[in-house]
């Protein structure tokens, strides 16, 4: 019988320890936040190129950057992922969806295809994300970089291979203040719409050109 008094007291004190001793078990864990590419409509005007009907095919994007997480660089050689805070969807995915927009409100064509369209397009447009992070090896001076490499591709109507009308690497870093998520999505934002800006101008350039020599 004592030895079940032992029993009994042991299991209670055992019963309180767990209770009263190990309040991290109802800790809740950090909740993850999503975020999007937003840019605002171009702010240039641009004359539209007649006959330009444009597809614009989803991006790729470099294995070191294809994930969701945001990425940091850290030192010259060491980068590390947020599971916390992450992208909505695959960046290549919803980069694609912020380009396509932006350049269909630039008015620079006389059609931007949807990519449900069977249309035939006269040109593509193809993006190739090479660099997507944030730069925090001095947090004092937090940089947002973007690297991308576009190409405008000719389709000639006889189905054969396309003709490289434009090819070019654009790079953008902004610097961000605070080495935060809220400060890196927006410095990734303007460097977007920097890298943009730059490539609607080339664009226009390549297109005339091309038109011209019809």
């Amino acid at each position: 019988m004592r030895n079940l008094h032992i029993v009994s007291l042991c299991s209670f004190l055992l019963m309180l320890a767990l209770i009263y001793g190990c309040p991290s078990v109802s800790k809740p864990y950090p909740e993850r936040t999503f975020f999007l590419f937003e840019i605002p409509a171009p702010s240039q005007t641009v004359s539209p190129i007649k006959d330009a009907i444009v597809a614009v095919d989803r991006f790729t994007i470099s294995p070191s950057s294809q994930g969701r997480e945001f990425i940091y660089r850290t030192t010259d050689l060491q980068y590390k992922t947020d599971f916390y805070n992450q992208f909505f969807r695959p960046p290549d995915n919803i980069m694609t969806e912020a380009v396509r927009q932006w350049l269909n409100q630039s008015g620079l064509f006389e059609e931007l295809l949807s990519p449900a369209s069977q249309a035939f397009p006269k040109y593509t447009i193809e993006g190739n994300v090479i660099e997507l992070y944030g730069d925090y090896r001095d947090t004092s001076a937090a940089k947002a970089v973007i690297r991308i490499q576009f190409f405008l591709l000719q389709n000639p109507a006889d189905g054969t291979d396309p003709a490289v009308v434009l090819g070019k690497t654009y790079l953008s870093e902004q610097s961000i203040g605070a080495a935060s998520p809220n400060a890196l999505m927006n410095g990734w934002n303007l460097a977007l719409e920097d890298i943009l800006g730059e490539f609607l101008d080339d664009l226009s350039y390549s297109l005339k050109q091309s038109e011209s020599v019809e």
